[in-house]
């Protein structure tokens, strides 16, 4: 297969792993449009096994930075030509569990597994890492260098940079509050690096048509009709469990609710918008819609459904 990078996110277990902290400044990469620091990335290069990393969450300059932290897994066979990809976590923002869920996989496929963990700005919130911190609390529009997005190719250049890794794009996968994020990422920023994106269980979306404020819709966004082809053409996975119909935890307001009734019925009808809007314009359509059957909210079976997905591209 081609070179591929691979980021997860998701949700704890009891297992504690120990991992060597890196807190030395990092150095400036400048040859990158998304990077946009002044700090440069430490020359400390990815380790066989799992290693760990930080990087700074926003552009310099941006008062409230700090670090947050990047975990990875390399297989012990590893090259320069070998893909990437991004494991986004959920809302217990517990990359660890979700990077232990793509090794195997890793292995097989000679991919390097890169899972961010976004710690929350405020608790119980979802404008700075379900929205991609595309707005703050507020709802005022931040500068596209400080939206989560960003950080994520940010974290790209910084990986190829301290490895000398060739892949100039990325595979990108999110369960439940990490699809929100993925489908997020490929609609906000359609530019990116980003290959194949699959968003597993979202529990709720930003549907690609301007009838429905933000974040439900993309009324009074930055975005307009134009975008909209840029967006449809991307590879992007709907990934949905058969059972994943309960409502626990699921965000019930009254737009919410109005894109179904459940996880499974609100990800159909994400993908039938995105079909509705590409027959209207005429335009490419390269999302796709898969039901895993006898599968509920579970990261680790979807994660093996997306891993088979990726193998058979």
């Amino acid at each position: 297969m081609a070179s591929r990078v691979i980021i997860c996110f998701y949700k704890s277990t009891s297992k504690m792993l120990l991992f060597l902290i890196v807190s030395m400044p990092f150095l400036a990469c400048k040859n990158s449009n998304f990077y946009n620091s002044n700090v440069t990335p430490i020359s400390k290069s990815i380790q066989s096994g799992m290693d760990t990393f930080e990087i700074q969450r926003f552009s310099d300059g941006n008062p409230n930075n700090e670090l947050i932290t990047y975990y990875t897994y390399q297989p012990n066979k590893a090259d320069k030509a070998m893909s990437i990809l991004f494991v986004m976590h959920g809302k217990d923002r517990n990359a660890m569990d979700y990077l232990d869920a793509w090794k195997g996989f890793a292995d097989s496929n000679n991919f390097i597994i890169i899972a961010p963990e976004f710690p929350e700005i405020i608790t119980d919130e979802t404008f700075d890492y379900q929205e991609g911190n595309v707005w703050n609390k507020h709802h005022e529009w931040n500068e596209k260098k400080d939206w989560a997005f960003t950080t994520i190719e940010r974290i790209f250049d910084d990986v190829k940079q301290k490895n000398a890794f060739v892949a100039d794009s990325f595979y990108i996968f999110g369960h439940s509050a990490g699809a929100q994020f993925v489908h997020r990422m490929v609609t906000f920023l359609p530019e990116s690096r980003v290959k194949v994106a699959i968003a597993a269980n979202a529990g709720w979306y930003t549907f690609p048509n301007f009838e429905v404020e933000f974040p439900y819709g993309l009324l009074n966004t930055s975005l307009n009709m134009e975008t909209l082809p840029q967006i449809l053409k991307k590879k992007l996975f709907v990934l949905l469990g058969e059972n994943d119909t309960s409502t626990t935890f699921l965000r019930e307001t009254e737009k919410a609710n109005n894109q179904g009734k459940n996880r499974l019925k609100r990800g159909e009808n994400y993908y039938k918008a995105g079909l509705d809007e590409a027959d209207s314009l005429k335009c490419t359509f390269n999302w796709e819609k898969t039901i895993i059957d006898d599968a509920d909210h579970n990261y680790i079976i979807m994660s093996k459904a997306a891993q088979a997905i990726i193998s058979s591209l």
